[in-house]
């Protein structure tokens, strides 16, 4: 009888090992259930700290790479423009800056330069707001210049309108003014300090908007100050779009309550604003509860120091943040606040779940865990093989066997992913700054460096005449090919090409990569771009389409060499008077009928192996003295001999050097006659035929005095 019950609570192995494992499972997924529920609520505002933070660190990141965008153009502005211009002048040299900045930087509404005469110079844009002294109408203003001159009855201020071409569409008489740019906040600062200096946010006189203003000393001038004004009102698009979900509320603030920036901050500003007549708008000048409690909140905490609080707002409880800005705006601060039932709503729904999920879980991983594993094993080696292959640049692969692991397949197809990515993001960007980027030897940060580079702009002679005549999408193959042909000849010989505006080329040497033969590589790739042309050009010609003339144009100098833009978007390029001096060269070729027009500095730092002849001294526009400008003709390298000048050009040049010698000393009789002589030679050389009708005018003008 004890025996029937002793084999009545027996057990087999298999079921004793099942309900251990039971047990076991049963207490691990009880055991986190409890622990889950106890550390969700904490985890939910811990993660919403972690969204503040994020929130919060966005918008210091804005607008600390906006101060850096202008503060990168002051400095290039402090630089190369000469503060010592008359007004008029430096109104329309410091017009480009603004659109170009106001590209760049939409919060930008104006330039300026102020001098320790008195004078001021204004450029500001029409795009966020009319100073009233302007008037209405004119709905094609675009810029205002506002300058301000001394005079013996005091400060005359007059305002002149502008459209986008620069065409002046309304001109104010000088009045009287009190406006003196020497006690401004930004003046005697920006004496004082060896860079750029940071006002803090005041509202605008002329216009609704809470702005700031950032200056520096012109590097030229000591007395002079270049400036610009920047509105804070592109802080409420930045807030809205980081404002998810809606219930999500976001303020920028000073310490007095100022309001400087919300999602509907321009609403408020229209309806309220016109109220008050000196001051920025409040934020309990918005009526508004939740954002009042906010504010009040951060008053409420002890010595206005950065965390978290609750608090409750027509007894509704909120969870906020209030963080100083910093980046220079020490004295405004970001305040977040979002309700407790909408920050916890995914928490409640998460412990919920987990209840019905994770026994299931639990025991389905165990069964599949050793055959996944072995599953998972090999597509996960090929997958680190492709992507080490991918790292190294070198793309395309042997396709994979297809995984029926859905992780598998997304980790296969994030790999083709980022290597179409790369590769075509290669494309766009140039390679070595690709693999600058990706080895971390080059920043990805916005702002540059000063450092010697050489530049180089080609321009299609007759483009628009070409294009005109052919159908739009024969311009784009055609235009295509030429670039194709034309760009791997300047990249074979180590260019960055910085960008194609319509068919024109700007590249640079010497960055990201670092040459001391760049000025010699820069005219390398010049040479061959004009020698492939010219085999495009006749098999464009043979083909019964026009061929696509080429000029060139190369300087050296120092700029400014690094990414521009804003923090979602920039451009790696350089900037700087020898940028735009390599422009005027290429222009300067349509005047002498040359194709690759060079300054002295490039002729100088060549070398011995490229062959130059002399065109002219002359001030290119933007310049201020004469410049000696040179042709580059060829060059004699053993392995490329197709570069070698061509005949005709080296025959003519010992009668040419002589007939510049000539014109040096001012016998332009003889000078003519040997200009005659190279004429006849070479009737196709338009350098020729310009000094010719010079010399001719230096006779004829004797005879008319």
């Amino acid at each position: 009888m004890r025996q029937a019950e002793r084999k009545a609570f027996l057990w087999s192995l298999q079921a004793v090992v099942a309900l251990v494992f039971t047990l076991i499972v049963l207490s691990i997924s009880g055991a986190l259930i409890g622990f889950n529920h106890q550390q969700l609520t904490a985890l939910t505002f811990r993660d919403a700290e972690e969204d503040f933070q994020r929130i919060t660190g966005s918008i210091r990141d804005e607008i600390s790479g906006s101060l850096k965008v202008a503060s990168s153009v002051l400095d290039t502005v402090s630089l190369t423009v000469d503060p010592t211009l008359p007004p008029g002048q430096l109104a329309i040299v410091l017009t480009p800056v603004l659109k170009d900045l106001d590209r760049l930087l939409p919060a930008a509404m104006g330039i300026f330069i102020g001098r320790g005469d008195g004078s001021h110079i204004v450029v500001q844009s029409l795009d966020g707001g009319r100073p009233p002294e302007i008037g209405t109408g004119l709905e094609n203003a675009a810029l205002a210049y506002m300058i301000v001159e001394p005079s013996p009855a005091g400060q005359m201020a007059e305002w002149v309108v502008v459209d986008n071409q620069g065409r002046e569409l309304r001109r104010i008489p000088p009045q009287r003014t009190d406006f003196d740019p020497r006690k401004r906040p930004w003046y005697e600062p920006s004496l004082e300090s060896k860079g750029t200096i940071l006002t803090p946010p005041y509202r605008f006189a002329n216009v609704p908007e809470a702005g700031i203003t950032l200056a520096r000393q012109s590097r030229q001038t000591q007395d002079a100050v270049f400036g610009v004004d920047m509105t804070l009102a592109s802080l409420d698009q930045y807030l809205d779009k980081l404002r998810f979900p809606p219930e999500l509320e976001l303020l920028v603030f000073d310490s007095s309550g100022a309001l400087i920036a919300h999602p509907r901050g321009g609403s408020y500003r229209q309806i309220r604003q016109a109220d008050l007549s000196s001051r920025l708008l409040t934020v309990d000048d918005l009526r508004s509860p939740l954002l009042s409690g906010m504010f009040h909140a951060f008053q409420d905490t002890s010595g206005h120091q950065r965390r978290s609080v609750s608090f409750v707002v027509d007894g509704e409880n909120y969870f906020g943040r209030t963080e100083q800005v910093g980046e220079g705006f020490d004295n405004l601060f970001i305040s977040l606040a979002i309700p407790y039932h909408t920050m916890l709503a995914p928490a409640e729904q998460i412990r919920s779940s987990l209840l019905l999920i994770s026994a299931a879980s639990v025991l389905l991983a165990l069964l599949i865990v050793l055959f996944a594993s072995r599953r998972l094993a090999l597509p996960l080696r090929t997958a680190t093989d492709d992507i080490r292959r991918i790292m190294k640049f070198e793309f395309g692969h042997v396709r994979r066997a297809q995984s029926r692991v859905i992780e598998v397949q997304e980790l296969s197809r994030a790999i083709d992913t980022l290597e179409l990515a790369l590769s075509n993001f290669m494309r766009y960007v140039p390679t070595a700054l690709v693999r600058g980027i990706i080895g971390r030897r080059f920043s990805s940060d916005l702002g540059g460096t000063r450092q010697p580079i050489t530049v180089l702009f080609s321009d299609v002679a007759g483009f628009t005449t070409m294009a005109e005549a052919l159908d739009p999408e024969a311009v784009m193959a055609k235009t295509s090919r030429y670039f194709s042909e034309v760009g791997s000849e300047l990249v074979r010989s180590g260019a960055t090409i910085d960008k194609y505006i319509g068919d024109s080329i700007m590249a640079f040497w010497n960055a990201p990569e670092a040459r001391e033969d760049h000025v010699a590589l820069a005219c390398l790739g010049a040479l061959r771009a004009a020698r492939r042309l010219d085999r495009l050009n006749g098999e464009f010609i043979a083909e019964g389409g026009a061929p696509m003339r080429t000029r060139f144009g190369l300087h050296t100098g120092e700029a400014v060499v690094g990414n521009v833009g804003s923090v979602d978007r920039m451009n790696y390029t350089v900037l700087g008077h020898t940028v735009n001096m390599a422009s005027r060269f290429e222009k300067l070729n349509k005047r002498y009928g040359t194709t690759i027009l060079v300054s002295e500095d490039v002729r100088a730092a060549a070398g011995s192996d490229y062959l130059f002849r002399f065109v002219d001294r002359t001030v290119p526009e933007g310049a201020h003295a004469a410049i000696a400008v040179y042709e580059l003709l060829g060059a004699h390298l053993p392995n490329e001999p197709e570069l070698a000048p061509f005949s005709e050009r080296l025959d003519t040049l010992p009668t040419w050097d002589e007939a510049l010698s000539l014109c040096e000393a001012g016998d332009w009789e003889k000078a003519a006659a040997l200009i005659e002589r190279l004429v006849s030679i070479a009737p196709d050389d338009m350098l020729f035929q310009v000094y010719l009708q010079r010399c001719r005018a230096n006779l004829r003008e004797p005879q008319a005095r």
